[in-house]
């Protein structure tokens, strides 16, 4: 009985000579703070000054393409699949092209999309997440040749087009939806159009639009030839 009564007190003892050794053993971290002429300095970069997003909404009560997006994540009911009207700039125009890198024509039986531009908050965005696909406006590029043609010579929608569209049945296709041009775009807001196009961000599916500034000019006319110069080219063609 005694021997086990020290033994027990051997290992209390044990435990706690070993605790005392270990805290005598514990480091610790002295930090000094310098300040003044001698204080290490870092250098960090600054802060980005992000620029704040677009308004929601125009003046006019019009969405902007942030702002239809904006809002349908916090009240998708009633922006999803619904007519909105969209304020915004032609940034990008998609046209189809030959292998020659022209425009297709029937001839050429070119796999191409669905007629189709893309619209931004700023003219100058090139930003593809910022930008809203409109299309359903046309099924092939030369129904917009024929509309822009037919703008060029002044001929008039005829009467049994101007019924059908009337009707819902046909949609009169745009001749200025051209890239710089700042326009109010009615459409159906979805993610996926009835040609097969999709965006997961939306897109609009085209109703009707307005054009609130026409696509900037040309940078520059094409030089002019003064009639003096054909002339002289002719006597010389003559004289050879």
């Amino acid at each position: 009985m005694k021997q086990s009564r020290l033994a027990v007190v051997s290992i209390v003892l044990g435990a706690t000579l070993a605790l005392g050794v270990g805290c005598e053993g514990e480091s610790k971290l002295n930090v000094v703070l310098e300040e003044g002429p001698n204080a290490q300095n870092v250098n960090l970069p600054q802060v980005p000054q992000l620029p704040p997003p677009p308004p929601v909404n125009h003046s006019d009560g019009v969405y902007t393409i942030y702002g239809v997006r904006h809002q349908a994540a916090r009240d998708p009911a009633n922006l999803w699949n619904k007519v909105q009207r969209v304020h915004g700039f032609i940034v990008s125009v998609y046209v189809a092209r030959n292998e020659r890198g022209q425009n297709c024509t029937e001839r050429d039986r070119c796999l191409e999309e669905r007629p189709h531009v893309f619209i931004a908050d700023d003219r100058t965005e090139r930003d593809p997440e910022r930008m809203m696909q409109v299309t359903g406006y046309a099924t092939f590029q030369r129904e917009i040749d024929e509309a822009r043609e037919n703008h060029r010579r002044n001929r008039p929608v005829s009467a049994q087009q101007q019924q059908m569209i009337a009707a819902g049945l046909a949609r009169p296709v745009p001749f200025d939806f051209d890239e710089g041009a700042e326009v109010i775009v009615q459409g159906n807001f979805t993610r996926r159009a009835a040609n097969g196009q999709a965006n997961s961000s939306g897109l609009l599916e085209y109703a009707s639009h307005t054009t609130v500034t026409p696509a900037p000019p040309p940078a520059g006319p094409l030089p002019s030839v003064r009639p003096q110069t054909l002339l002289t080219r002719r006597v010389l063609c003559i004289t050879k």
